[in-house]
């Protein structure tokens, strides 16, 4: 709200009360109301904004100029500035993709990644930091080091955007040498940190310690509160009589989970029935954790403030307690649980006919997995389809379902980058073994394909009756990065009737489709797919560019994002308790816009703390490879190396300064580094051998050398140590000759 608290008073021509801002920002509920006055505060003692005797607040001329927005600091300590949504006028203005502004290093005024600032716009893109408003970074993880020379203790800061930071530590009696710790920050100043140590991890060679650590760096909360705990423990573990009252009973249903073998909590069951009029009938059945997650409850709290669970290499860090995530909320085999289904009816054309959503109790008859389930449809026939002939055949039948479906959504322009994704596998002491490519088989695709249906089914439902929702939205992508795109692959001479003037996603599934048959469709599809905006929550529809869905949300996973919670509460309000009065759609509005917001944060920081435990542990897992020699693909290419990606998804960097044999420019527009002196070139998607060079764990680096550069440098190391020791013996005779003449 800062960013309309300043608008407003931009445009007035006095000062302004408390009572005229609430009535000027459309301020309706109390949370708005509390949100309001601490957002005065915050700029207030930022000196942002002033308060005259008479409790009225005004804007000197001089910060006319400035926004408020969040900076993301890069890893060369320049940073983006994101602003801050400005809406003042009450409208609903979520979807706005707002412009990021570039800051340089010497602008960023000693701001630190995720900080709130104000800044001035100095050009087009680019802007200044003026003040750090609200510092979102308070806490630092490190190893403690001592300097060998002064025996001080310090702090190996683990995040790499603050690598450049010196760290003071108040409390060194706490500073165990090795140990990795969390430190609280009490003051920045001269690029240096001053902190005291709170709270000790363990020894940076424990198992697990290295992902805890991780976690803590990120910002994630790796335990519950104790009331949540409490809360949690007070629920049964098995569905009690009066619960079972008004829901339509599914217990006799051919209804199965299907899930990977490791899983450990089940929140989908589906089942598909061919009707007389050769038409299918979809149930999907889903857990129904709202009805044991109730708003204003710690559990409900503390779920909003995770946003979703994240899956990391060793462990999960579930969004709500276990005896619910695993426990009464888990569809586990051939116990009954409560249930929000969506019923639907689809012909042969893939169209949805018509389509129910209600509460339900349910049994799921068997905990299926997908390895299972794909040896069946490749006729390997499993046990599963002797000792289960019915729901054998009922999967034969989801099997005609889904194709269908695929069809439909080609038909459609759903985009499918079809792009590998690793899987890191650790043994009970932490310790990676291997590196797996994660499959995508039938039985993936066919519950994906009835997920997307159920929430598309779900979302249109809602939307038609103009009611307040959360979606997930996904944007066009902007014409400026499909260009770039289209030019490097014209350069790699895949020819195109490339116009995206009118996009379409049908446009992009046709490009990648005319391209997948390259021995580098893994790299053009990521390229591809990088031009993409990211896909988010917001309480207003704008549907879905990367599965075609003009309505889309997150029905399905309520044991793991809070979105498909929030969409359970909604339906269950609207469709079967019908509480819909002007006071329920106000509260409403308000909340899916916060839920929403939230979320999409949550997700993001989620992501990042998987993606950094991943590039983690493949550092650690090519510390073994160091020396050895592999084939990679160049994935990308920048003015300082190139980056070739192994084909388990191991990516790592050639740096310029290894490659010496020539002097190598960079060609940004074409993505390609060539030699001047020998003419050499380096393109996207061409195959090299590589040779690991380094990998560091703490760092999360892996760096590789071009194999046929290897002698060449090594032949350069033997005259660098030649001509070392001709300084020497050089350096030996003048200090002799020196003293002779003496």
């Amino acid at each position: 709200m800062k960013q309309q608290i300043l608008n407003v008073l931009k445009n007035s021509l006095k000062p302004l009360s408390t009572v005229e801002l609430t009535s000027k920002l459309k301020i309706s509920t109390h949370n708005q109301q509390e949100e309001l006055l601490s957002d005065l505060e915050d700029l207030k003692s930022s000196d942002i904004i002033f308060e005259n005797d008479q409790k009225e607040y005004y804007l000197e001329k001089s910060y006319h100029n400035f926004s408020i927005g969040t900076i993301q600091i890069t890893m060369r300590g320049g940073g983006f500035i994101k602003p801050l949504i400005s809406n003042n006028n009450g409208d609903n203005n979520s979807n706005k993709i707002e412009k990021e502004y570039r800051v340089n290093p010497n602008h960023t005024n000693s701001a630190l990644n995720n900080d709130e600032v104000l800044f001035t716009i100095i050009s087009g893109d680019e802007a200044i930091v003026n003040h750090v408003l609200k510092r979102n970074t308070n806490t630092l993880v490190g190893t403690v080091i001592v300097d060998p020379t002064t025996k001080e203790k310090t702090l190996s800061i683990q995040n790499s955007k603050l690598h450049r930071y010196q760290v003071k530590i108040l409390n060194e009696d706490y500073a165990i040498e090795n140990n990795i710790v969390i430190a609280k920050i009490n003051h920045f100043q001269d690029n240096t940190f001053t902190v005291t140590i709170e709270k000790m991890l363990g020894n940076l060679n424990d198992p697990g310690v290295d992902i805890l650590s991780v976690i803590y760096e990120i910002g994630i909360k790796p335990q519950f509160d104790p009331e949540t705990l409490m809360a949690a423990n007070q629920i049964s573990q098995t569905v009690l009589e009066k619960e079972k009252v008004n829901r339509i009973d599914l217990r006799k249903e051919l209804l199965v989970t299907i899930d990977g073998k490791d899983a450990k909590d089940f929140d989908d069951a589906i089942c598909v029935y061919p009707l007389k009029n050769g038409n299918y009938r979809l149930i999907v059945a889903i857990a129904d954790v709202s009805h044991y997650v109730q708003p204003k409850n710690p559990l409900d709290d503390e779920a909003f403030i995770r946003g979703t669970s994240v899956y990391l290499a060793d462990r999960v860090i579930p969004m709500l307690p276990t005896q619910l995530s695993n426990g009464i909320c888990s569809l586990n085999e051939q116990v009954e649980r409560l249930a929000m289904v969506c019923d639907i009816e689809i012909n042969q054309q893939g169209d949805t006919v018509k389509s129910r959503i209600y509460q339900a109790l349910m049994k799921s008859v068997r905990r299926m997995n997908y390895d299972e389930v794909n040896q069946a449809y490749h006729d390997q026939k499993p046990e599963f389809t002797k000792t289960h002939p019915k729901v054998w055949q009922m999967l034969q039948d989801a099997q005609k379902l889904y194709e269908i479906l695929a069809s439909y959504k080609v038909k459609t322009g759903v985009i499918d980058f079809n792009i590998d994704e690793a899987k890191v596998i650790v043994n009970e002491q932490g310790e990676v073994t291997d590196i797996k490519i994660r499959s995508r088989d039938i039985s993936e695709k066919l519950i994906e394909s009835f997920m997307i249906r159920a929430n598309e089914v779900v979302a249109q439902t809602i939307y038609d009756m103009n009611l307040p929702f959360i979606y997930r939205i996904h944007e066009s992508p902007r014409k400026k990065k499909l260009t770039q795109m289209t030019t490097i692959l014209k350069l790699m001479g895949i020819q195109g009737n490339y116009n995206w003037d009118k996009l379409h996603s049908k446009d992009l599934q046709i490009l990648l489709n005319s391209i997948k048959d390259l021995p580098n469709f893994q790299i053009l599809s990521t390229l591809l797919l990088r031009s993409m905006e990211k896909a988010r929550y917001s309480n207003s529809n704008i549907g879905h560019f990367g599965l075609a869905s003009d309505c889309y949300t997150h029905f399905t996973s309520p044991i793991r994002r809070y979105p498909d919670l929030v969409v359970h509460r909604l339906l269950r309000q609207y469709l079967i308790t019908k509480e819909i009065n002007g006071k329920v759609i106000s509260r409403n509005q308000n909340f899916t816009a916060l839920a929403a917001e939230q979320s999409s944060n949550m997700e993001v920081k989620a992501m990042e703390c998987e993606r950094t435990v991943e590039q983690m542990k493949k550092a650690e897992y090519m510390t073994r490879f160091i020396n050895q020699k592999f084939t990679g693909i160049i994935s990308a290419i920048t003015g300082f190396g190139i980056f070739v990606e192994l084909p388990n998804t191991i990516e790592g960097l050639i740096k310029l300064s290894d490659m010496d044999d020539d002097y190598y420019i960079f060609n940004e527009k074409a993505m390609i580094l060539f030699g001047e002196r020998k003419r050499k070139q380096y393109r996207l998607g061409q195959t090299v051998n590589i040779i690991v060079k380094n990998a560091n764990k703490e760092t999360r680096t892996i760096d590789f050398l071009l194999a046929d550069m290897k002698r060449d440098i090594k032949q350069q190391n033997n005259k660098m140590l030649q001509n070392k020791k001709r300084d020497r013996k050089m350096k030996f005779y003048y200090t002799r000759n020196k003293q002779t003449r003496k």
